[in-house]
């Protein structure tokens, strides 16, 4: 039988993917075995793995026991509201870490039955790994919506009666008033507040899973994995590069933090923003982002813009240097040489000509900002967002302490909404385009938007999430659904126009199939020859 190439095989097998079925007998016959003999390996070892996960049920750790799974239910009930628009309950008690032995089994088998197979498959535990990241602790799960005066009242609760660990403590696990609100001046339109635990993250969960515990008695990623984790102690021991005077560890330390986020817009004080040689007007916005216990960074950035002041031949950062009793910082320099026209033009466009990166020494808190005067602000006794009467409201029925909070104002819905709307139409797109676009633009802000807020606290059992919003759980399960394909014609469309344009341009592309069903698409072309050559590569 005459040989043929694996890119020659290759090559007439992309060509038919864009031929009818009918094509396919044009092959030669020595392609037709390959590709037979290939197709029926393929097929074989997708039904060995895909048959009996199709038909496989979680093996539960935990024994059928009709009074617990009631007593669970009743826990889980007892956060959720009944009697509205949506209510649901899983249980997932044991299944997770049923999971994590079943694949420990599947891997230890395919070691068994093939010996080689131990130089692919991966050394790995991962019923130790389920453990570590504490999903096994999560025993049930359930959601509600439930309709208010303001639209819906939705809650999700994981339940894990053995207490929030491993990844689900990284964002907290003490319930505590929210600081952001004594920070945010009254009207202020878009708030963040999110502990996060990355020291607790990284020593309990990355270096748990890197070189275990004693606990575990076990190294859930091997020998390999416990080299890593020594690799890791020992770069993070090490100084960072100069200019930078602290190691990776002393960074590591301060992690347990507090990040907030505050945002306020004025739609009185319009900007007139140029997008793409269109005018657009868009509220002035001021804004700050604060992060607790790492304020002491802002020396180090000083440090390293003196250097870099120091050895650069050219103009230096647009920067300089802000130290006085509250603020050790950088803050721009709208006057530096460095900076042309343009950029100082778009910088005031943006009200950004005073932004700052600083120390606050009162606080402790590293604090990027829009201008020293509205960071100022946030620490003055001015009226605070914690009384403003629209907020009160928005977030009427939600918790009062937690680890997490977000809050979107009514008045900067209507305007970002103002704001797209006009983004879009400005670009003239073709009506295919202007339809999913705005179709999208409705789904996610909707006229008359009522506001956004949501808490996150933990609960003696579990972390409870409780948001009003526009939005039933529902209505935003749908909006996944439908979301794809509305964003789909969107692609389509773009595609389309792609491959009109190539079909424009001189010269033309090589195909690999008929002119009736030839590809113009390049990258497409491009990719598949790629594929083609490593493939010889790999076979050689």
């Amino acid at each position: 039988m005459k040989s043929i190439s694996p890119r020659a095989c290759l090559s007439n097998l992309i060509a038919i993917l864009d031929q009818p079925f009918s094509s396919f007998p044009n092959l030669s016959n020595p392609c037709k075995m390959n590709l037979l003999k290939w197709m029926n390996s393929t097929f074989s070892l997708l039904l060995t793995i895909i048959l009996p996960l199709g038909s496989l049920s979680l093996l539960s750790e935990v024994a059928a026991d009709t009074a617990s799974d009631k007593k669970r239910f009743e826990e889980v009930a007892d956060q959720l509201d009944l009697g509205g628009v949506l209510y649901g309950y899983v249980s997932v008690d044991g299944d997770l870490s049923g999971l994590a032995k079943f694949v420990n089994s599947f891997m230890s088998g395919m070691k068994e039955i093939d010996k080689g197979a131990s130089d692919h498959v991966p050394d790995v535990d991962i019923e130790a790994l389920m453990k570590i990241s504490g999903l096994d602790s999560i025993s049930a799960l359930g959601l509600s919506s439930i309709q208010t005066n303001q639209g819906f009242r939705n809650k999700v609760y994981l339940h894990a009666p053995n207490g929030v660990r491993g990844l689900l403590s990284m964002f907290g696990d003490e319930a505590k008033e929210f600081e952001v609100l004594q920070l945010a001046p009254s009207g202020t339109d878009f708030v963040v507040q999110q502990e996060i635990k990355l020291k607790t993250f990284y020593n309990e969960v990355v270096l748990g899973a890197l070189g275990g515990s004693p606990e575990q008695g076990k190294m859930p990623l091997g020998p390999q994995g416990m080299m890593m984790k020594l690799m890791l102690d020992g770069m993070m021991k090490q100084p960072m590069p100069p200019p930078f005077a602290f190691t990776g560890e002393k960074l590591m330390n301060d992690l347990d933090t507090n990040i907030m986020v505050i945002v306020d817009g004025d739609p009185s004080k319009m900007l007139s923003v140029e997008l793409e040689g269109n005018d657009l007007s868009m509220p002035s916005i001021q804004g700050a982002v604060l992060i607790d216990h790492v304020g002491w960074l802002a020396g180090n950035l000083i440090t390293m813009f003196e250097t870099e002041q120091t050895k650069s031949e050219e103009k230096g950062p647009p920067f300089e240097v802000m130290d006085n009793a509250k603020w050790e910082g950088l803050k721009l320099s709208i006057k530096s040489e460095s900076l042309s026209e343009r950029e100082r033009k778009e910088i005031r466009q943006f009200g950004l000509e005073n932004a700052m990166i600083a120390h606050h020494r009162p606080s402790g808190k590293l604090i990027v900002s829009s201008s020293e005067e509205f960071a100022a602000g946030l620490f003055s006794k001015k009226p605070k967002l914690a009384s403003d009467p629209v907020f009160l409201a928005k977030t009427k029925g939600l918790p009062k302490q937690g680890t997490a909070l977000s809050y979107l104002s009514p008045v900067l819905m209507t305007e970002l909404r103002k704001f797209i709307k006009e983004a879009i139409e400005a670009e003239t797109p073709p009506e295919d385009d202007r339809f999913a676009a705005l179709s999208m633009l409705d789904f996610f802000l909707p006229e008359g938007a009522l506001g956004e807020a949501m808490v996150t606290t933990p609960t003696e059992d579990g972390l409870l999430s409780v948001g009003n919003s526009a939005y039933s759980h529902k209505s935003k399960i749908l909006m996944g659904a439908v979301g794809p394909v509305l964003l789909g014609v969107g692609v389509f469309s773009a595609a389309q126009t792609v491959d009109a344009m190539l079909d424009q341009r001189e010269g033309g592309v090589e195909t690999l199939v008929t002119p009736e069903h030839k590809r113009t698409t390049r990258e497409t072309i491009q990719e598949a020859q790629e594929l083609i050559k490593r493939l010889e590569e790999d076979l050689e």
